[in-house]
């Protein structure tokens, strides 16, 4: 009878740590007392994360689907500065706290260095900046617009902040802004804005030279947009429009390669689990989650269009659930059982 070693020339390996990917490679983890399996996924699928210490929606939230960062954000009349980190499958709490408490912030960069600007303190919406250094956040110069709800893309010293709302006061004119401002490391410049002007378009993903912009929320009328932008540093470019018009969504990956992702539409204004894949063509229908909702954390350019993250939001009360997504074909480390 053929065995494992037979075949492969080595016999199943005893480990503390599952090994670098392997597709088809078989292993026992000594200390989760399993054995493993190396595979690719068949389809594309959302899976159950580790649950948020709280729940929260309208957070501001960057990184991957093993190292992410959420901040802010609200639940009922709290609002948060608190910062909550994830490793995978745990979230917890860290020490370093926003100086601004805040909702409806936008957040780029990753688990370790981020910035984050504007967002509602509870007075109206805020100029107020913040850069993560991993432990801390430190005040820095304030965007020249207050506002917030933006599209965020970038990194921690060149960020792009796109549409969202603009002014203090809201009003259907600010709602609908086109304005962009670029951050290179100590200040905010005003560059060239949106074609379309929107709110609610968080869904940013790229750099500050080449970013994507999709969806949002234009007033009056009431409207759920489903425009795509491509930024090349210096102008906008009207690409293909999503399959479905959606606002308080959320995105990873790149402009030529992203997952969009749940979010509310026309159809559902209390959130909806489903989600998109731009090929840099095109977009077509991905999978759908188990919990609908809007106003939630994603990954941006940190994360990639083949492993998502999920998290927090509006279902509508404020939800603690995260979701795990991966796409057809990506690596993932199998349980073997006797079932």
């Amino acid at each position: 009878m053929a065995t494992y070693k037979g075949i492969n020339g080595f016999a199943v390996q005893s480990l503390a740590t599952d090994p670098t990917f392997d597709e088809g490679q078989v292993w026992y983890n000594n200390v989760s007392y399993a054995f493993k399996l190396a595979a690719l996924t068949t389809s594309a699928a959302w899976s159950s994360g580790g649950s948020l210490p709280t729940g929260r929606g309208a957070l501001g939230s960057c990184g991957t689907q093993t190292a992410a960062l959420g901040n802010g954000g609200y639940n009922g009349p709290t609002r948060f500065n608190t910062t909550i980190l994830y490793n995978g499958s745990t979230w917890t709490v860290s020490p370093g706290n926003m100086n601004t408490a805040r909702t409806s912030s936008s957040t780029t960069g990753t688990q370790t260095a981020a910035i984050c600007a504007n967002g509602n303190p509870g007075a109206g919406y805020t100029t107020n900046s913040e850069t993560w250094s991993g432990t801390a956040w430190t005040t820095t110069s304030p965007t020249n617009l207050s506002g917030g709800i933006r599209a965020a893309s970038g990194t921690q010293t060149a960020a792009l902040m796109s549409g969202g709302y603009n002014g203090a006061v809201p009003n259907p004119v600010a709602y609908n802004s086109t304005n962009v401002e670029s951050w290179g490391g100590s200040s905010w410049t005003t560059v060239t804005g949106l074609t379309t002007g929107r709110t609610s378009g968080q869904g940013g993903v790229g750099t500050q030279t080449t970013a994507l912009v999709m969806g949002g929320f234009t007033y009056p009328p009431s409207g759920y947009r489903a425009e795509a932008e491509l930024y090349n540093g210096t102008s906008w470019t009207n690409l293909t429009s999503m399959n479905t018009g959606r606002r308080y969504h959320a995105a990873s990956g790149s402009p030529s390669s992203a997952l969009v992702y749940f979010g509310s539409t026309a159809a559902a204004p209390s959130g909806v689990a489903t989600s998109e894949i731009w090929n840099g063509s095109t977009w077509t229908a991905s999978a759908t989650g188990a919990t609908a909702r809007e106003a939630l954390g994603g990954l941006g350019n940190s994360g990639t269009s083949s492993a998502a993250l999920a998290f927090g939001g509006l279902a509508p009360a404020a939800s603690s659930a995260t979701e795990e997504y991966l796409a057809a074909g990506a690596p993932v480390t199998r349980t073997i059982t006797t079932s």
